[in-house]
Protein backbone atom coordinates (compact mmCIF):
# COMPACT_ATOMS: atom_id res chain seq x y z
CA UNK A 1 0.00 0.00 0.00
CA UNK A 2 2.77 2.45 0.78
CA UNK A 3 4.47 1.69 -2.53
CA UNK A 4 0.90 2.94 -4.05
CA UNK A 5 0.79 5.82 -2.42
CA UNK A 6 4.17 6.65 -3.43
CA UNK A 7 3.74 6.37 -7.13
CA UNK A 8 -0.17 8.11 -7.06
CA UNK A 9 1.41 10.85 -5.45
CA UNK A 10 4.14 11.30 -7.73
CA UNK A 11 1.65 11.04 -10.58
CA UNK A 12 -0.60 13.24 -9.49
CA UNK A 13 2.28 15.73 -9.61
CA UNK A 14 3.19 14.69 -12.93
CA UNK A 15 -0.29 15.17 -14.11
CA UNK A 16 -0.42 18.51 -11.93
CA UNK A 17 2.61 19.70 -13.70
CA UNK A 18 1.51 18.66 -17.14
CA UNK A 19 -1.72 20.15 -16.93
CA UNK A 20 -0.30 23.63 -16.20
CA UNK A 21 1.62 23.45 -19.35
CA UNK A 22 -0.76 22.04 -21.91
CA UNK A 23 -2.73 24.88 -23.05
CA UNK A 24 -0.06 27.54 -23.44
CA UNK A 25 1.26 27.49 -26.82
CA UNK A 26 5.14 26.76 -27.12
CA UNK A 27 6.54 30.22 -27.74
CA UNK A 28 4.55 32.45 -25.50
CA UNK A 29 5.41 30.30 -22.01
CA UNK A 30 6.26 33.10 -19.28
CA UNK A 31 5.77 31.80 -15.55
CA UNK A 32 5.19 34.88 -13.93
CA UNK A 33 2.66 36.73 -16.53
CA UNK A 34 0.33 33.21 -17.12
CA UNK A 35 -1.98 30.76 -15.00
CA UNK A 36 0.90 28.10 -14.63
CA UNK A 37 1.43 29.49 -11.07
CA UNK A 38 -2.25 29.21 -10.05
CA UNK A 39 -2.20 25.51 -11.87
CA UNK A 40 0.48 24.64 -9.66
CA UNK A 41 -0.73 25.75 -6.67
CA UNK A 42 -4.49 24.57 -6.52
CA UNK A 43 -3.75 21.26 -8.29
CA UNK A 44 -0.68 20.84 -5.36
CA UNK A 45 -3.52 21.65 -2.94
CA UNK A 46 -6.29 19.62 -4.40
CA UNK A 47 -4.35 16.64 -4.99
CA UNK A 48 -2.61 16.20 -1.46
CA UNK A 49 -6.16 16.58 0.30
CA UNK A 50 -7.48 14.15 -1.74
CA UNK A 51 -3.98 12.12 -1.51
CA UNK A 52 -4.41 12.16 2.46
CA UNK A 53 -8.18 11.22 2.79
CA UNK A 54 -7.44 8.42 0.62
CA UNK A 55 -4.35 6.59 1.85
CA UNK A 56 -3.15 6.02 5.46
CA UNK A 57 0.58 7.82 4.34
CA UNK A 58 2.48 10.39 6.53
CA UNK A 59 1.57 13.90 5.47
CA UNK A 60 5.11 15.20 4.60
CA UNK A 61 5.67 12.16 2.41
CA UNK A 62 3.13 12.94 0.34
CA UNK A 63 2.98 16.87 -0.18
CA UNK A 64 6.75 16.15 -1.06
CA UNK A 65 6.15 13.52 -3.24
CA UNK A 66 3.33 15.67 -4.94
CA UNK A 67 5.59 18.42 -5.38
CA UNK A 68 8.28 16.38 -6.58
CA UNK A 69 5.47 14.91 -9.67
CA UNK A 70 5.49 18.70 -10.61
CA UNK A 71 9.16 19.33 -10.24
CA UNK A 72 9.64 16.34 -12.97
CA UNK A 73 6.98 17.72 -15.57
CA UNK A 74 8.77 21.27 -15.51
CA UNK A 75 11.60 19.61 -15.53
CA UNK A 76 10.70 17.21 -18.64
CA UNK A 77 8.84 20.57 -20.39
CA UNK A 78 12.55 21.66 -20.17
CA UNK A 79 14.36 19.12 -21.55
CA UNK A 80 11.49 18.83 -24.80
CA UNK A 81 11.57 22.62 -25.22
CA UNK A 82 15.53 22.82 -25.35
CA UNK A 83 15.55 19.85 -27.58
CA UNK A 84 12.62 20.29 -30.24
CA UNK A 85 12.38 23.70 -30.16
CA UNK A 86 14.89 26.92 -28.96
CA UNK A 87 17.05 25.37 -27.15
CA UNK A 88 17.87 28.75 -25.48
CA UNK A 89 14.09 29.03 -24.06
CA UNK A 90 15.02 27.97 -20.43
CA UNK A 91 18.14 30.18 -20.05
CA UNK A 92 16.97 30.51 -16.40
CA UNK A 93 15.68 26.72 -15.90
CA UNK A 94 17.13 25.90 -12.40
CA UNK A 95 15.10 29.88 -10.86
CA UNK A 96 11.99 27.70 -12.74
CA UNK A 97 12.24 24.85 -10.79
CA UNK A 98 13.07 26.71 -7.82
CA UNK A 99 10.18 29.02 -7.89
CA UNK A 100 8.04 25.36 -9.07
CA UNK A 101 8.66 24.17 -5.72
CA UNK A 102 8.10 27.75 -3.69
CA UNK A 103 4.64 27.50 -5.34
CA UNK A 104 3.45 23.59 -4.56
CA UNK A 105 5.53 22.85 -1.54
CA UNK A 106 3.60 25.42 0.89
CA UNK A 107 -0.08 24.96 -0.85
CA UNK A 108 0.73 20.67 -0.64
CA UNK A 109 1.63 21.33 2.73
CA UNK A 110 -1.79 23.47 3.45
CA UNK A 111 -4.22 20.11 1.62
CA UNK A 112 -1.95 17.20 3.39
CA UNK A 113 -2.86 18.73 7.03
CA UNK A 114 -6.15 20.12 6.34
CA UNK A 115 -6.78 16.70 5.07
CA UNK A 116 -5.33 15.61 8.65
CA UNK A 117 -7.70 17.84 10.19
CA UNK A 118 -10.61 16.99 8.21
CA UNK A 119 -9.58 12.76 9.60
CA UNK A 120 -9.10 14.00 13.03
CA UNK A 121 -12.43 16.03 13.48
CA UNK A 122 -14.37 13.53 11.72
CA UNK A 123 -13.20 11.41 14.37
Amino acid sequence: MKNKARIGATLVGLIIGGISYWFQPYNQIQILNSNIPLVWSLGAFFGSLLLMIYFNEKPPKIALLISLGVALAVLARIIYDTIFWDATSHNLAPFEIILCGIITIPSAFMGVYLALLMKKLKK
